[in-house]
């Protein structure tokens, strides 16, 4: 019960591991919703601004709407500059739900004792159902602006009109609470599915690495994650098919899985793909050529400790003169010069022990 009450309030009712998968969806959802409200909001603000200087019934909200144009453009461009700090992006949605908030509190209480709040009232509704997050902190937030317009409608408010807005005040609270918990919970279950159903068509489930699908959806846009240039490795793993005959197809699976784990483990932060049955590529983006061979011959050692063998070819180009199936096709050459080497060299030695 613990354990479900920490993971609804923490992370929408998945886990930890779900959410770490699908932060990167929810993190572009955010800003975009950041960008999207504030680009919004400063225009209608800025019009409420102009109307506040020609209708003597808004002139007494001008101070205000001037405070929220300001704040409205200032997260319309820490949005932007959140695109690619995301560090940044909790911070925005701090300071989106307390402009929000404030704004409606100052319309509704400050500007207009007499009257009704409408204004705050809406964003208790909306608020809570903006952005993806933990839902602890929504609550939080929520439950700390909605005590502080509790507290100013007592100090300035009277009579019936303050009776209305408290009760309205914790009733529409608890209600946008609601809603806004539901909704996050539904958004978060949605990237959870869709993470998914992204990993089943880009994942190869044998061994973990980008499958032939990924391969071809990725290809030309590989180049984008380089700054100077791209080395692609092309690896044939020798003796498959002689080994799922003769041992069966587990033994196949487990040199295969082997294989690919030494791939990620020499290539950390390279885009490894599995193209085939027994061939693997591998991106290396802003490497030199004598540092992918050298990684190579580290591989190769690892592979043969284990009385596996593979082939392998490689080629480095710039940027400039880049394109991807001659680079592809290059390190593919390559590697069938070297299996052709290793299939002469092992005709020798069954030659040899013949004699």
């Amino acid at each position: 019960m613990r354990e479900k009450l920490r993971n609804l309030l923490l992370y929408a009712g998945a886990d930890h591991s779900s959410i770490a998968r699908i932060m990167p969806s929810v993190q572009q959802a955010n800003v975009t919703m950041a960008l999207t409200l504030s680009g919004f909001g400063t225009l209608l603000i800025a019009a409420m601004l102009v109307f506040s200087l020609r209708l003597d019934g808004l002139r007494q909200n001008s101070w205000v709407y001037v405070g929220g144009f300001c704040f409205s453009v200032l997260i319309f461009l820490l949005s932007f500059v959140a695109k690619k700090h995301p560090k940044l992006i909790i911070p925005l949605i701090y300071l989106a739900y307390s402009v929000y908030y404030l704004y409606g509190i100052l319309i509704g209480v400050v500007t207009d004792a007499n009257g009704k709040t409408v204004t705050y009232i809406a964003m208790l509704i909306l608020v809570p159902s903006l952005f993806v997050q933990r839902p602890l902190r929504t609550i939080v937030l929520t439950c700390l602006f909605d005590a502080i317009f509790i507290v100013g409608c007592v100090f300035v408010k009277s009579g019936s009109v303050m009776s209305v807005d408290i009760v309205n005040g914790a009733l529409f609270g608890l209600l946008g609470l609601a809603s806004g918990l539901v909704n996050n919970q539904v958004r978060v279950r949605h990237y959870i599915d869709v993470q998914k159903l992204q990993e089943i068509s880009r994942i190869d489930k044998l061994t973990g690495v980008n499958n032939r699908n990924a391969y071809e959806v990725d290809l030309f846009s590989i180049a984008e994650k380089c700054k100077h240039n791209l080395a692609c490795v092309y690896v044939d793993v020798n003796g498959l098919h002689e080994l799922n005959n003769n041992k069966g197809h587990e033994h196949g699976d487990l040199m295969l899985k082997f294989i690919a784990k030494q791939i990620k483990m020499t290539f950390p932060d390279g885009m490894i793909y599995r193209i085939g049955g027994d061939e693997f590529v591998v991106f290396v983006p802003d490497t030199s050529k004598a540092d992918v061979g050298y990684e190579l011959i580290n591989l190769i050692k690892k592979v043969e400790a284990e009385d596996y063998h593979i082939a392998v070819g490689y080629d480095v180009a710039g940027l400039r003169n880049l394109l991807m199936d001659n680079l592809v096709k290059s390190a593919e050459m390559n590697m069938f010069m070297n299996k052709n080497e290793y299939y002469k060299n092992l005709a020798r030695t069954a030659r040899k022990e013949n004699y």
